[in-house]
This record gives C-alpha cells, sequence and structure tokens, in this order.
C-alpha cells in the first residue's frame, strides 16, 4: 500500500512539473524563431501610443545655406536573394538640393543608423555604403580604383548584432552660367548599400539622413595628413 502510494505521488508531481515547464519551454522555443527587434515582438510600455511608421523630410532654407534631413524610423530588411549583390537603394535615402547659376557650393552628406549586416559565420563580410548625386557615386572621399570600399558595418558579428553607424561624404557642386536660362542646377541624392564579400542580409532602421548645402567658393587643397 505504500509503495503504490508513493508511486501515485511521484506521478502527480511528474505530471505537475510538466505542466509547470511546458509553457516556459514553448515561450523559449517561440522567442528563438523570432527577431526580437521587430515590432511584433517588442516590449511596449503600458498603455503607450506607438509611434506610426513614417519617412519624414525637414528642410530648412536661407540665403546662403539649405539644410534636408530625412528619417525613417521603419525598419527596412534587404536579403540578398533579392537585391542580389550590386548596390541598392536605401530606403528614405532620397532628395534633391538646387544650387543657383554660376554657383558653387560645398555639400555635407551623411548618414546614421541601426544596422545589422549578416553573412556566412567566419565569412569576413560587410555591407557597404555610399551616396549619387545624380546617378554618380560621391567621389570623396575617393576610393576609384581601389579595394577598399566604405564598409558601413562588417557581417562578422552574426545575427541580432546591431550597431548604430554612420558614413559621411562631401562634394562640391558646381552650377555652371548658362546664356539661354537661370534656373538653378538640380542635383538629385540617393543613399545606396551593397552585400560585399558573401554578405547575405542587412537590416537598416532607425535611419537619419543629412544633406546641407553651403553656398559659396570651395578650395580643395592637397595637405600632408
Amino acid at each position: 500500500m505504500k509503495r503504490t502510494w508513493l508511486l501515485r505521488a511521484a506521478a502527480a508531481g511528474a505530471v505537475l512539473l510538466a505542466g509547470v515547464l511546458a509553457p516556459s519551454l514553448a515561450a523559449a522555443g517561440g522567442s528563438n524563431n523570432s527577431n526580437p527587434q521587430a515590432p511584433s515582438a517588442r516590449r511596449l510600455v503600458p498603455n503607450a501610443t506607438v509611434a506610426p511608421n513614417a519617412c519624414l523630410m525637414y528642410q530648412q532654407m536661407n540665403s546662403v545655406e539649405q539644410k534636408y534631413r530625412k528619417t525613417n524610423n521603419n525598419f527596412t530588411e534587404y536579403f540578398g536573394t533579392s537585391v542580389g549583390t550590386g548596390y541598392f537603394n536605401v530606403a528614405c535615402g532620397s532628395l534633391s538640393f538646387t544650387v543657383p547659376r554660376g554657383k558653387q557650393a560645398l555639400v555635407d552628406l551623411s548618414a546614421v543608423a541601426e544596422l545589422d549586416c549578416q553573412g556566412p559565420a567566419g565569412g569576413n563580410t560587410w555591407c557597404e555604403g555610399r551616396f549619387l548625386i545624380n546617378n554618380t557615386p560621391v567621389p570623396t572621399p575617393d576610393n576609384t580604383g581601389r579595394s577598399d570600399t566604405f564598409a558601413w558595418d562588417s557581417g562578422n558579428g552574426g545575427a541580432y548584432d546591431w550597431q548604430a553607424n554612420s558614413l559621411e561624404q562631401e562634394y562640391v557642386a558646381k552650377c555652371p552660367t548658362s546664356s539661354t536660362t537661370t534656373t538653378p542646377c538640380t542635383y538629385k541624392v540617393q543613399l545606396q548599400s551593397r552585400l560585399d564579400n558573401g554578405a547575405t542580409y542587412l537590416w537598416v532602421d532607425d535611419l537619419t539622413v543629412r544633406v546641407d548645402v553651403t553656398l559659396g567658393t570651395v578650395r580643395v587643397t592637397s595637405v600632408t595628413p
């Protein structure tokens, strides 16, 4: 009788323990299959108002300077199976500015974002960044013909290795005089990225693109580092 009671007690304890552990194990398994940065998995403050996804444009203009900002709080994922190995446009990364006829300007371009570049383990992969102006790569810093492209983020950290990284370039815009028009020259800016050396994926979130255009003669000199 005593042995039977002990067996029944052990069986009941096992059932109770399984009931307690089952939800925990299921939750752990589910969390491993989801991206903790994705909106569906984020822990929101109770009763908080969720900000809508938005690509916002800011402009501030005066006689000698133009300031442009674009921000995007919505993450975008770029998979190698879709974008391939060539350059692709980054969402919310385009805008335009103008320079009056016969004038020139120094243009500061920058992009800051939360990035996660991924690739095969030990593959030494990276995700490149660059700006285009009128469909031509911004030449400063100039890496033409060189192998050291601008690595916006490394893939060696693996999945869920988010980092706040920046890209900054300089451009001299010169709008030539014309005998037939006084219309300012328009310059189209586009932020791009690329998956390099076998990288397979790039996450871009909380992006801020900044373009500052300062009118005036620009002097460029070569100096000793």
